[in-house]
C-alpha cells in the first residue's frame, strides 16, 4: 500500500506543481509512512509515499528511474510473479539494483512499455512517465483494486491515489454528482463507473491505461480482463474432478505468492469459507520463497453474530495468534470519527465500519500485509442473488428436469423447487421482452419506486433521470460478470483499499488472482452452484484443508453488523445529529418531515429494524457534512 501523486502541466512546468503535490502527498501520507519522493521533468510532476513491503532498503525509494533513463515510475500495489519475471530479467543481462517488484517493472517498461502489465500478476495505480516521448502513462490493475482518481487543476492534469489528495492539490472537485447519489439511493449501487460523488473527479477504469500529453487528446488501451488463460484440459466436457483439481492447484499457488513480504502479515477470520480457505492456506507456505511470517488473524465478534464456533477450529488448525476486537461502545466511538476522515466517498452500509475496525486491530499488532477474501462471492456465486440464473443456466445445460431437482435440493421440497424453476423461466422470459413492455409488466420504473420511498425531495438536485434497471442478468455467468465489474465487487474493492491505507496496511485477495479467476469464469453452472451448496466449486477443495465444521455450513452469514443496535446505542449521537442538521433542510435533497419521521420511529423501536433507505440517507448525509460542505 502506497500513495502516488501526478501532474501534467498545460503550460509544460511541472516544478510550478512542487508545493501542491507536495501538500497532496501529506494529506494521503497515512498511505506510505516510511518514505517519500518527489520528481519533476518538463511538464510533469510526480510525488509518492511508500509504505515498504518488499526491498525494505533505500534501494526501493520512488519515484525510481530506469537504467537508461527513459522511464520514470511512481507504483502502487505489488507485482506478485516479480521473482519469475525478475528472473527473466537477469537471464537477459540485466543488472538489478534492489530486491524490489517496482524495479522489475520498472525495466519491464523500458523493455516492452505498457503491455507489459498483461504479463504481470498483481495489483496496481501507476503514472509512469516516458521522457522520450514525453508521455504520462497513467493505468489501473484490470480490477481496480488499487484506486486512482483524476481531476483538472486551471488546465492540468492531476491524479491520485485518493480523492482528499486532489483537494489537497488545489483542485476544484466540483459539487455533488446527481446521478451517483440517486443511483445509491435507489438502487443501493456505488462505484458502477467512472463517475465519483464529484463532478469534477473521476476514477480511472479499472484494466485501462491511458496516455497523456500536453497538446493530445487521452489515448486509452486495455491491460487485460483479469483472466490468464484456462489450464490445458478444461473446457466443455472435462470432469468435475478436473475442475477441482486445477481450481485447487491455482488457488493454493495465488495464496503463495501473496505471502510474498519482507513484513508480517496476517488473514482476516470470520468464520466463513473464504477467509477460512485462505488463513489455512498460508500454514502449509511458511516456508516458501520470500515468504511473509503470516501467522495472525483478525476478527470483529458482535454478539448477535456469533461466529466463534467455526473460528476456534481454525486457530487451533493454523496455530495462528487470534486477535479479536467486539466493537464495544467505546471502541467504536473512538474509531467512528476516523472512519469518516478516511472515506471521502460514501460507504455502503456500516458494515463497512467492521472492516475499518479489522484494520486497526491489525496495525495495532504490528501487521503490514492482510489476506482476504474478497471476490470469491462474485467469481464463485456466493449470494442468494445467483439462485435464479444459475438455475437458467443449468436448464439449458442440463434440462429443466435437472434444474427441478437441484432447485428441489436448494429449497428442501419438490413443490418450492419447482416455483423456483417456474420464477426463473419467468424472468428468462421477461428478459426476451423489450425493455419498456418488460418494465410495465413489473411496474418498475425508478419514478414508482422514488414515490414508495419518500424520504427525499422529487423535484430537488437530486432529482436526475436514472436509467431503467432491469433484473439479474439472463445466465450465470453474466449475472457474475456484473457483480464482478458493476455491482457489488467494485465498490467492496474501494473500501478496502481505503479502509487498510487509513492504519498503513496492504490488502491482498488471493481469489482475484488471474489463474483462479479463470477457472471460475469457465467452469460450468453446476460445478458452481450444486443443490443446497453455493460456492461449490470452492467446497470441493476444502476437505483436509479446513476443519469439517467450515466447509460443511450450509448457512451465509456474509459479514454482518448490528447496524441498529450501533444506531441506536454507540453510534446515536452522530447519527441524531447528522439527519438533525439544519444543512438537511437547506440541501434541498430530502422531504425532511417524512425523513425524519423515519428517524423518530427507528430511534423509538416502533420501525422494527433500521429502514435501508433510512440507512443510506444517513450514510449520504455523512459523506455530504464531512466532505461536500
Amino acid at each position: 500500500m502506497c500513495g502516488l501523486v501526478a501532474v501534467l502541466d498545460a503550460h509544460g512546468d511541472g516544478r510550478s506543481h512542487t508545493a501542491s503535490v507536495q501538500r497532496a502527498c501529506d494529506a494521503i501520507a497515512h498511505r506510505g509512512p516510511d518514505d517519500s519522493g518527489a520528481f519533476f521533468d518538463g511538464p510533469v510532476a510526480l510525488g509518492f509515499r511508500r509504505l515498504s513491503i518488499l526491498d525494505l532498503s533505500p534501494a526501493g525509494h520512488q519515484p525510481m528511474t530506469s537504467q537508461d533513463g527513459t522511464w520514470t515510475l511512481v507504483f502502487n500495489g505489488e507485482i506478485y510473479n516479480f521473482l519469475e519475471l525478475r528472473r527473466g530479467l537477469v537471464d537477459a543481462g540485466v543488472q538489478l539494483r534492489s530486491d524490489s517488484d517496482t524495479e522489475v517493472l520498472l525495466e519491464l517498461l523500458a523493455r516492452e512499455g505498457p503491455q507489459c502489465l498483461s504479463r504481470c500478476n498483481g495489483m496496481w495505480a501507476l503514472a509512469a512517465w516516458h521522457a522520450p516521448t514525453q508521455a504520462l502513462y497513467l493505468a489501473r490493475d484490470p480490477w481496480g483494486i488499487k484506486t486512482l482518481y483524476i481531476a483538472e487543476h486551471k488546465g492540468s492534469i492531476v491524479c491520485c491515489s485518493e480523492i482528499k489528495g486532489l483537494r489537497a492539490a488545489g483542485c476544484d472537485l466540483g459539487g455533488i454528482d446527481a446521478l451517483e447519489a440517486r443511483q445509491f439511493l435507489e438502487h443501493h449501487e456505488l462505484d458502477t463507473g467512472e463517475r465519483t460523488f464529484f463532478r469534477g473527479v473521476r476514477r480511472l477504469q479499472p484494466g485501462v491505461v491511458e496516455r497523456h500529453r500536453v497538446g493530445h487528446p487521452v489515448e486509452r488501451s486495455r491491460s487485460g480482463d483479469g483472466a490468464a488463460p484456462l489450464p490445458p484440459g478444461l473446457g466443455p466436457g472435462a470432469s468435475a474432478d478436473a475442475w477441482t483439481e486445477a481450481f485447487r492447484g491455482a488457488f493454493l499457488d495465488a495464496v503463495k505468492l501473496r505471502m510474498r513480504a519482507d513484513v508480517d502479515a496476517g488473514t482476516s477470520l470470520s468464520g466463513g469459507l473464504d477467509s477460512t480457505a485462505i488463513a489455512c492456506a498460508t500454514a502449509r507456505f511458511l516456508q516458501a520463497e520470500r515468504a511473509s511470517n503470516c501467522r495472525h488473524a483478525f476478527t470483529v465478534h458482535a454478539p448477535e453474530f456469533d461466529e466463534s464456533r467455526y473460528i476456534e477450529p481454525v486457530v487451533r488448525q493454523t496455530g495462528a495468534r487470534w486477535h479479536v476486537t467486539t466493537g464495544d461502545a467505546a471502541t467504536l466511538r473512538e474509531a467512528f470519527p476516523g472512519f469518516r476522515r478516511a472515506h471521502d466517498q460514501p460507504v455502503h452500509t456500516l458494515t463497512a465500519l467492521a472492516g475499518y475496525l479489522v484494520m486497526g486491530l491489525a496495525a495495532r499488532a504490528g501487521v503490514k500485509v492482510l489476506l482476504n477474501g474478497q471476490g470469491s462471492d462474485e467469481l464463485l456465486a456466493g449470494y442468494p442473488s445467483s439462485e435464479l440464473p444459475w438455475l437458467r443456466s443449468l436448464s439449458r445445460q442440463r434440462g429443466a428436469a435437472e434444474a427441478w431437482e437441484q432447485a428441489s435440493a436448494l429449497r428442501g421440497s419438490r413443490s418450492a423447487g419447482l416455483r423456483m424453476v417456474a420464477q426463473a423461466a419467468a424472468g428468462q422470459v421477461l428478459r426476451a421482452l423489450p425493455s419498456a413492455v418488460e418494465l410495465a409488466v413489473r411496474g418498475g420504473s425508478w419514478q414508482t419506486r422514488r414515490r414508495a420511498s419518500p424520504l427525499w425531495s422529487p423535484h430537488g438536485p437530486l432529482a436526475a433521470a436514472l436509467p431503467a434497471q432491469l433484473p439479474d442478468s439472463l445466465d450465470l455467468h453474466r449475472h457474475l460478470l456484473d457483480n464482478e465489474h458493476r455491482s457489488p465487487l467494485p465498490t467492496y474493492l474501494r473500501i478496502e483499499d481505503i479502509n487498510s491505507s487509513a492504519f498503513s496496511i496492504e490488502a491482498r485477495l488471493p481469489f482475484l488472482d488471474p489463474h483462479v479467476v479463470a477457472i471460475a469464469r469457465a467452469a460450468p453452472a453446476d460445478i458452481l452452484r450444486r443443490g443446497p451448496w453455493n460456492k461449490a466449486l470452492l467446497r470441493q477443495i476444502l476437505p483436509g484443508l479446513v476443519p469439517d465444521i467450515v466447509w460443511q455450513r450450509r448457512e451465509k452469514m456474509g459479514f454482518p453488523v448490528p447496524a441498529a443496535a450501533w444506531l441506536r446505542g454507540p453510534l446515536r449521537q452522530p447519527f441524531e445529529a447528522v439527519l438533525a442538521d439544519d444543512r438537511i433542510a437547506a440541501r434541498g435533497w430530502y422531504d425532511v418531515t417524512q425523513l425524519r419521521r423515519a428517524r423518530d420511529a427507528f430511534l423509538a423501536e416502533t420501525a422494527g429494524g433500521l429502514p435501508p433507505m433510512l440507512h443510506r440517507v444517513f450514510l449520504l448525509e455523512l459523506w455530504a457534512q464531512d466532505h461536500l460542505d
